[in-house]
């Protein structure tokens, strides 16, 4: 009696399915239940991390930074013209406080304490120049990276450009910084000690470094740049149903297996 020819076609097939897997797909496939179960949980955790965008950077607002700049360069800039007019000559001198505090008129060359003050102009001017802008360049730099936290930075960097530009627009003026705020101390033989003049730019400047120190000494805590991940997966499985481990090809867990 000849054999069926169906039987002799399903031969092969059985012994397919009863073959042993080799030992590579016994190394790639997780080795129970619960490894499948960490490797569904990790992936769909990976995708939507990946599917949650980071919290958009705010845009740099520099309208405070302008408008108080320029309030400060304008009260620097009236305060000296009125020197230059009302204390021009030689008993122009005013006495706010006798024996501390006096309104006297100075033409300062140089920078702070007179430094470079006897240079010639083609080296004096073009380092002052240089000096200036650097200054500019550095404040708006800083004044991009500002948090809505950091107060005293946001009033220390106005300070200083407007006090920089008043100092910068008297250079090219005059070739030289009109200083009149004289402080000194009259000690009992009648001597008096004069704290270098200067003006009301310096008393920005000075400000602004101050607000600064204490900007860098605050503590402050980071802000997360995304949300907790607990977070992040609540907002993704809230709007995508499917779960991450559906699209990457991994068959969900059974009803009631925990994932």
């Amino acid at each position: 009696m000849s054999e069926d020819p169906k039987d002799e076609a399903s031969g092969p097939e059985v012994q397919d399915e009863g073959e042993a897997p080799s030992s590579d797909e016994e190394s790639a496939a997780p080795a129970n239940a619960q490894d499948k179960r960490r490797v569904r949980k990790r992936e769909a955790l990976r995708s939507l991390e990946e599917d949650v965008p980071a919290p958009p950077v705010p845009k740099v607002n520099y309208f405070f930074l302008i408008v108080t700049s320029v309030l400060f360069l304008a009260a620097d800039l009236i305060s000296k013209e009125w020197a230059a007019k009302r204390l021009e000559g030689p008993n122009a001198k005013i006495v706010v406080i006798d024996g501390f505090w006096a309104f006297d008129l100075a033409k300062n060359k140089g920078g702070a304490w007179g430094i470079f003050g006897n240079q010639p102009d083609y080296v004096r001017l073009p380092f002052f120049f240089l000096i200036s802008a650097v200054a500019v360049v550095f404040i708006v730099s800083l004044y991009k990276k500002l948090e809505p936290r950091q107060v005293a930075l946001k009033w220390a960097l106005p300070l200083v450009l407007g006090g920089a530009l008043g100092n910068l627009a008297d250079r090219i003026r005059h070739q030289h910084v009109i200083d009149f705020i004289d402080w000194y101390y009259t000690n009992a033989d009648g001597k008096a000690t004069h704290w270098p003049t200067f003006n009301v730019a310096d008393v920005w400047i000075v400000a602004g470094v101050i607000l600064m120190g204490i900007d860098m000494f605050t503590p402050r805590r980071k802000l997360p740049t995304r949300a907790p991940a607990a977070i992040r997966n609540r907002q993704v499985a809230a709007k995508k149903p499917a779960t991450a481990s559906a699209d990457l090809g991994v068959p969900p867990s059974p009803p009631g297996e925990e994932a």
